[in-house]
């Protein structure tokens, strides 16, 4: 299995950066797939397997004794990886009980706590079934034009259900802890969040050069859990404020539609599709068997 993940991840690695060769941060949803893609990749080898490839030739060579570690080692990954998780997730619960709700915003159907929170210095969308975006203490001393600026930004994370998003990047990279490939995809999905929402939010009416300046205000270092998202960090805000006043290429969909179809196409052929079982020998007959055994070993005596 591992052998077709890491085979998967390169390919789909192509298909992405292919995708946003023009334009880095163009549609997440073909990042997304890929990510979801892997994130169930091993329960796609329990669909009916396909024998379409030939057989191998019959080869009396054995496995090094070292591979049958791996599917320990890749385990022990997992469950180290997997801390990250549990942590992110502890995390947010202490955020949750240590923040004080101070008003709620609609988000499509759903609602959004606003939580003062004193532990972050920039606002943070997180939850996935219990949307919520802290906000730092300084909040309440922020203009009214900035605090809205940075709202509309997070509940964009949540209309689009952004930390979902980021959960499934997260899981992907949890089972493929070994794959730097997967880490990037994962890291391009976050930034093309980010990007979506700011142009989501320059969309309805907000101007380029206000944002920018929110965005420059708040840039900050705070780290935050995994499954959150922080409204400015320093590493892509030269790049998010720079889209801003540049012209974005467009795209084509129906390229973008193939590398969708060929994504998935290659995950369920690289799953199902394997060689045929080698020709089992002929038995030997008993009578043959009775044969030889009875047979004079020297009949020439």
């Amino acid at each position: 299995m591992l052998p077709t993940a890491i085979a998967f991840s390169l390919i789909a690695t192509a298909a992405v950066w292919f995708a946003g060769r023009r334009d880095e941060a163009r549609d997440p949803r073909l990042t997304l797939l890929v990510l979801g893609l892997l994130a169930v990749f091993p329960l796609l080898f329990f669909l009916p397997e396909w024998e379409v490839l030939p057989a191998a030739a019959p080869s009396e060579s054995v496995a090094p004794s070292w591979t049958r570690w791996l599917p320990w080692i890749w385990g022990a990954g997992v469950a180290i990886a997997s801390l990250r998780l549990i942590a992110a997730l502890t995390v947010l619960h202490q955020w949750r009980k240590n923040s004080r709700r101070i008003e709620a915003r609609e988000a499509g159907d759903a609602l959004v706590d606003i939580r003062l929170l004193e532990s972050i210095t920039s606002p943070i969308a997180a939850g996935i079934l219990k949307p919520v975006v802290f906000v730092p203490v300084v909040w309440q001393e922020w203009p009214q034009e900035t605090r809205e600026a940075v709202l509309a930004h997070e509940i964009k994370h949540h209309q689009r259900r952004d930390p979902l998003l980021r959960a499934i990047g997260a899981v992907a990279c949890t089972l493929h802890w070994f794959n730097p490939l997967v880490w990037w995809m994962a890291r391009r999905l976050g930034d093309q969040c980010e990007f979506a929402c700011d142009e989501q939010v320059l969309a309805d009416g907000m101007g380029a050069e206000r944002y920018a300046n929110v965005l420059c205000d708040l840039a900050a270092s705070t780290r935050s859990p995994a499954t959150a998202l922080a409204m400015a960090h320093e590493s892509g805000l030269e790049a998010r404020v720079k889209r801003m006043f540049s012209k974005v290429p467009k795209g084509s969909r129906v390229a973008l539609f193939m590398l969708v179809v060929l994504t998935i196409l290659t995950a369920l052929g690289l799953a199902v599709i394997r060689r045929a079982d080698p020709p089992a020998k002929p038995a030997i007959p008993v009578e043959e068997i009775q044969t030889r055994l009875n047979a004079d070993p020297f009949p020439g005596n």
